[in-house]
């Protein structure tokens, strides 16, 4: 079975049997994503085919992937512009949200002032009022608490190359340090 039939066979369980579970779902997701890894391409592709489904439940998870490969490689930021927009006109559940709040405040930290603006310009004009609040407060928190910041990306750094794992990266740096040390 390919990724599209495995998707849409975790869609039919989602929307049917499971009730928008994403407890369900997201293990599921994250063994097709983790098979999907071994290969650029392939994980490209999971990526497109994942993101505008199950409601936006699995887009943070892409994000953290794609973020990681961006914090190595700056140019590459195509598919965290795609997430972004695909995650602009998703349900935004208010879990999603969470998931994404410190991964966008990383990105937003290290990102140039240029593409921030055409991400405005070009995703969030025409966004719903309360996306567009959403992505105001976290450009205002990356701008206004420059200590937090930092210790959303000195957290991203320690994570960037484990599986996404939001309960660790909302612990704080000394936890999260000594968590790391022992595993």
């Amino acid at each position: 079975m390919d990724i599209v039939q495995r998707l849409e066979a975790l869609e039919d369980l989602f929307y049917g049997e499971w009730e928008e579970d994403r407890a369900q779902l997201i293990p599921h997701l994250l063994e097709l994503h983790m098979g999907a890894a071994s290969e650029e391409d392939t994980l490209n592709r999971f990526l497109v085919q994942t993101a505008g489904r199950f409601g936006g439940a699995y887009i943070p998870y892409l994000f953290w992937d794609k973020l990681s490969f961006f914090y190595n490689n700056p140019l590459e930021r195509i598919y965290l512009h795609e997430l972004i927009r695909v995650f602009i006109n998703s349900d935004f559940g208010d879990e999603e949200q969470k998931m994404m709040k410190p991964l966008l405040v990383v990105y937003f930290a290290k990102e140039k002032t240029f593409e921030i603006d055409k991400i405005q310009t070009m995703l969030l004009d025409a966004a719903h009022p309360v996306v567009k609040d959403y992505f105001h407060k976290l450009f205002s928190f990356v701008e206004k608490n420059q200590r937090a910041t930092e210790m959303y990306c000195e957290k991203f750094e320690l994570l960037k190359d484990f599986q996404p794992d939001f309960e660790l990266f909302s612990l704080p740096v000394t936890q999260l340090r000594e968590r790391l040390q022992d595993a």
